[in-house]
């Protein structure tokens, strides 16, 4: 009897060692992943949130410049032409007293914006673009989302005649834009878009211009 005591006082056997390692190792690997896990959230939580900053930085400065848009130097109409991914207007984006003409796009998953000053006497604009920028990545509107959507001045009142067809014809009925970003910084990680949108009124145009 004293024999069998002792050799049960000895510890565990190797069996039952083997079999606790095993679980501490299990242990060891879940909460390495798991911590990981929670790493990489972190990350792609502080990176979204830098980047959907940014998108609302971008929507800002559309925003200004579109409410900003004047008759240019020239004498032409405000509003050159206006679709949905696509918008070409006049205004002094840079405040130093000359009429910029203004073009937003959507090119790559990016809405990029490129600017041009007049030149001579009288004012004449460049055919290409002088200066060029991209203000918002990771741009994912489809074709049934657009960019830009545009209304007459009975909108809301009038929802038969509005949103304005695009390409819209009649530009000088325009008084109203939406910029609509879709936006997404990783559709795998992250399947929802982010959605900034704006109405923006245009106080400069007139109905005798």
């Amino acid at each position: 009897m004293l024999h069998k005591n002792v050799l049960k006082e000895r510890g565990m056997s190797l069996t039952e060692m083997v079999v606790a390692i095993s679980i501490f190792m299990l242990i060891m690997l879940g909460a390495v992943y798991l911590l990981g896990w929670i790493c990489r959230q972190y990350g792609f939580s502080m990176e979204l949130g830098v980047s959907v900053n940014q998108a609302q930085r971008g929507l800002k400065t559309i925003v200004k410049d579109i409410r900003g848009m004047r008759q240019a130097d020239s004498g032409a109409y405000a509003i050159e032409s206006a679709d949905s991914f696509d918008f070409v207007f006049y205004a002094d984006v840079d405040k130093d007293g000359i009429t910029e003409k203004v073009h937003y796009f959507l090119e790559n998953e990016s809405v990029k914006k490129e600017t041009s000053k007049p030149s001579g006497s009288p004012p004449v604009y460049p055919s290409s673009y002088e200066t060029s920028a991209t203000l918002v990545e990771h741009v994912v509107n489809t074709a049934d989302q657009p960019l830009f959507t545009f209304y007459n001045e009975d909108y809301p009142a009038d929802l038969v005649n509005n949103p304005l067809s695009a390409p819209v014809s009649g530009i000088s009925e325009i008084r109203l834009v939406k910029a609509d970003i879709f936006f997404n910084l990783d559709p795998y990680r992250d399947p929802d878009n982010i959605r900034l949108e704006s109405y923006i009124a245009l106080r400069n145009l007139k109905d005798s211009w």
